[in-house]
């Protein structure tokens, strides 16, 4: 017994020492590392591209109360504008934040090339297990004119199968739009 703990000791210890340091990744073209910056709630504003446009009122009170009780557990991603900061990522906390009636957020900066920042948010929105399946959808289809099918499998986890099936979808929600159109 004493000698398998002597040589898990041994590994451990040669493991770490043979081991590389680990190298971050970026997302996009982010230029530097973000610090947590607490930001005043009146100078960040959602972005209107954004992607997702439905939040469930029932759900958004829950969080509202959570972070009235908890305070902001993790900070949302902005990036700067003109009038202050544009929400990046998670639009659903900051919302609840200004229920919840807080007067600041805490916040990473992140200098993102315009052209990423919808990548990004589509990527982080097709990740959520309660985003609206026509939003998905849409969101494919987008990709889908950036990369080959295979590659938003890669870049999104999903199966190939899945992803068939939001790209007809998507082709079903436009010939809808262009029916609707017409009337």
């Amino acid at each position: 017994m004493e000698a398998q703990t002597k040589q898990r000791a041994t590994r451990k210890r040669s493991s770490k020492q043979s081991s590389k340091p680990k190298q971050s990744k970026t997302v996009g073209s982010v230029k530097s590392i973000p610090q947590i910056q607490m930001l005043e709630i009146g100078t960040v504003s959602p972005d209107p591209t954004q992607p997702r446009k439905t939040f469930d009122e029932q759900s958004l009170n829950h969080l509202a109360q959570s972070i009235a009780e908890h305070g902001v557990l993790q900070p949302i991603t902005v990036r700067k504008s003109n009038e202050g900061f544009v929400i990046v990522m998670e639009e659903r906390r900051f919302r609840a934040s200004k229920l919840a009636g807080l007067t600041t957020i805490p916040a990473m900066v992140r200098d993102y090339v315009d052209t990423d920042v919808l990548e990004v948010q589509i990527i982080e929105n097709l990740q959520r297990k309660d985003g609206e399946t026509t939003e998905k959808a849409e969101a494919i289809q987008f990709l889908l004119d950036r990369y080959e099918p295979v590659e938003i499998t890669k870049r999104l986890g999903r199966s190939e199968n899945f992803i068939r099936q939001r790209i007809k979808l998507a082709g079903l929600i436009e010939g809808f739009k262009a029916c609707c159109l017409k009337v």
